[in-house]
């Protein structure tokens, strides 16, 4: 493949990522953005994987699925449709649609959707880091919950995003990183930002005050509440990055507790991958290696745009959550620089005297300089309806960068 493609079509997906202009359009079930979602066949994180291959949370969260469909009555239902072979799963990422964790969306599943022109893209609601059927939990509380979350919360915000000024996504994280957070792993500004945004929509709205007051506190208490509004953003940017001839920029990370792939600008919807990593991560007392799954979920789109852990040293306060220092975070920024093709205009770093973030993973840098790009995550049990056992900072194997990279060269393209 001639040089000059391979540079052209890698600096327009830099300029996509970093000049993509993203809205808020909806908060609404899944279902009201997709018709890929049915009763019995779901959306999941990662690259594509066979039902019977799922690891334990996604297997708890597939059997939280039925339920909050009601499709099974009991978890003891949910398994023998399960084990039956009546459930279908595709990627997320088949369908514009990231989903932390498990990444399981059923129709009911409530979502927070992005917009980029005519693009769509999607994420469900964070049900906090407590019971999640994202990490597998299926109880009755963490049901309820998210039938809550969908009946109630999402129509009050959906009502609320209509009566407010368009909201910049991208400036929403922007400004979170400006406040200390990295927009993956904390972003306790970022959701006081935008509750701030959306309560004068939601005040004006048909939504009773004691509805209200609930939706305002599980917003306030919850600071992951804003990961699916940077996540949709981030997945909205790497879609328009994506489909540039000769580009060498990362547009797609993402695990399934199995492998964790990478899709490329400039080879389609190609999969590279590698057996899940697990990292090195902090543990809640109690837990142990042996009971984490490996690296899933899609959520990691944030470093993919720009952010996460390509911005750690705009938020040294999450090291205490994900493990290392100040300087950790300093080295780890400043590695990525070496494998990304640009830096961004408006992810901006307070400590680097408003340095740009890296942006654009480039697969021939980190093949050519055998540095493994970092992703900040969290972890499940390994076990169904265990839930979250901690997070930590994991490197990706070089391998499917690599392997991305000689494609590129031999001209290959899905």
């Amino acid at each position: 493949m001639p040089e000059n493609t391979t540079a052209a079509g890698t600096q327009r997906s830099v300029d996509a990522l970093n000049t993509t202009d993203v809205r808020l359009h909806r908060v609404c079930k899944a279902a009201e953005v997709t018709d890929r979602v049915t009763g019995r066949h779901f959306l999941h994180a990662g690259p594509p994987i066979d039902l019977a291959d799922i690891p334990g949370p996604m297997r708890g969260a597939v059997i939280g699925g039925l339920l909050l469909e009601r499709e099974a009555r009991s978890p003891a239902e949910a398994e023998a449709i399960i084990d039956g072979g009546g459930v279908s799963i595709s990627p997320c990422h088949d369908e514009g649609a990231v989903g932390a964790m498990a990444g399981i969306i059923t129709p009911s599943t409530p979502v927070v959707v992005a917009a980029a022109g005519d693009t769509r893209a999607f994420s469900p609601l964070n049900e906090g880091i407590q019971g999640a059927v994202r990490y597998g939990s299926f109880d009755d509380a963490t049901i309820g919950r998210l039938r809550w979350l969908g009946d109630v919360l999402a129509p009050a915000l959906d009502e609320a995003v209509r009566a407010s000024e368009p909201v910049d996504l991208a400036a929403l994280v922007a400004e979170g990183l400006r406040r200390g957070d990295d927009c993956h792993n904390r972003l306790v500004a970022t959701s006081a930002a935008l509750l701030a945004t959306l309560l004068p929509g939601l005040l004006r709205g048909s939504a009773d005050r004691e509805d209200i007051a609930r939706i305002t506190t599980v917003m306030s208490r919850n600071g992951h509440f804003a990961l699916p509004f940077a996540i949709s953003a981030a997945k909205a940017m790497t879609l328009a990055a994506s489909g540039f001839d000769g580009s060498s920029v990362v547009t797609t990370m993402a695990g399934n507790g199995r492998e964790f792939g990478i899709r490329v600008s400039g080879l389609g919807d190609r999969w590279f991958t590698v057996p899940s990593p697990l990292g090195t991560p902090v543990l809640l007392d109690g837990a142990t290696l042996d009971d984490a799954t490996p690296t899933m979920g899609d959520s990691m789109t944030a470093e993919t745009a720009g952010f996460g852990a390509f911005a750690m040293t705009a938020a040294p306060a999450i090291m205490s959550f994900v493990g290392g220092d100040a300087a950790y975070a300093r080295d780890l920024t400043a590695r990525m620089r070496e494998i990304t093709a640009g830096t961004s205009t408006r992810f901006l770093i307070p400590g680097e005297d408003f340095r740009g973030t890296p942006l654009g993973i480039d697969v021939h840098k980190v093949r050519a300089t055998g540095i493994e790009p970092v992703i900040n995550n969290g972890l499940a049990h390994r076990l169904p309806g265990r839930g979250r056992v901690g997070a930590g900072i994991t490197p990706i194997p070089v391998a499917p960068f690599a392997e991305a990279s000689l494609a590129l060269e031999r001209g290959a393209r899905s």
